[in-house]
């Protein structure tokens, strides 16, 4: 089940979608947002739960994870402060369908869907940037289907340290084999191969579990073209 957040006592908003935001627009929403703490692993939604609360990513990173009944896992997106975690009940429907993880551990402004819906029917530039976010998320979630059933391991697991650098802003973060292996629906061993395939050629250093991008241009060059089609919708959004 989806665990608690820890409050936290700053409030500094870094989120690209309420960054900008007239603030005397959108009083109800700035007055009730909630700095909290996003640990490691810790599970914001099963696939299920109620959304009872939105989150602006300021930092880190949180993954939507599609898991079958056997046990087996694929990430299916991901969100970092580009963005908003609780996207389904802006389109109606109360429940998650995937379980949402936080991979990258960081802040974010909480509040209730009850508020946030009610500033997003207002028209203007709130849900102009939501509307444009849904779509870009839409966008990814369509690519990632592509890029996991069409592309190698090794391929996807650029695209998907290319995405996450820009998500976080940082070339260095730490994820461990099975967590990669989790996010990329493969087995450890190939997840193993492939990062070993991509710290031989110099583009990363894996080591204990600490990622650091050490070769930008060449990881993009070994990449697949999901990662430039998504970055660019990506970038767009605000």
């Amino acid at each position: 089940m989806a665990t608690a957040v820890t409050v936290t006592h700053t409030a500094v908003c870094k989120n690209r979608i309420l960054t900008g935001l007239p603030r005397e627009q959108y009083d109800s929403l700035f007055s009730n947002l909630t700095p909290v703490n996003l640990h490691h692993h810790q599970v914001l939604y099963d696939a299920g739960d109620d959304i009872r609360y939105a989150y602006f990513i300021n930092d880190g990173m949180a993954s939507s994870m599609c898991i079958t009944t056997e046990g087996s896992s694929i990430e299916v997106g991901n969100v970092g402060n580009e963005g908003m975690v609780g996207i389904p009940v802006l389109l109606r429907h109360v429940t998650s369908p995937h379980q949402v993880v936080v991979l990258v551990p960081g802040e974010a402004l909480a509040v209730t869907t009850d508020i946030l819906k009610g500033e997003f029917n207002k028209e203007g530039e709130l849900k102009n940037r939501l509307l444009s976010y849904t779509h870009a998320l839409v966008t990814y979630m369509s690519q990632l289907g592509v890029c996991n059933h069409f592309h190698t391991v090794d391929k996807r697991l650029c695209r998907w340290l290319l995405i996450s650098s820009l998500q976080i802003q940082s070339q260095s973060f730490h994820l461990t084999h099975d967590a990669l292996s989790q996010v990329l629906g493969t087995g450890r061993t190939g997840v193993t191969m492939a990062a070993n395939k991509l710290q031989k050629a110099g583009l990363i250093q894996y080591h204990r579990g600490q990622i650091t991008i050490l070769n930008y241009a060449g990881l993009e060059a070994a990449c697949c073209d999901c990662y430039q089609i998504t970055k660019e919708d990506r970038k767009s959004v605000v």
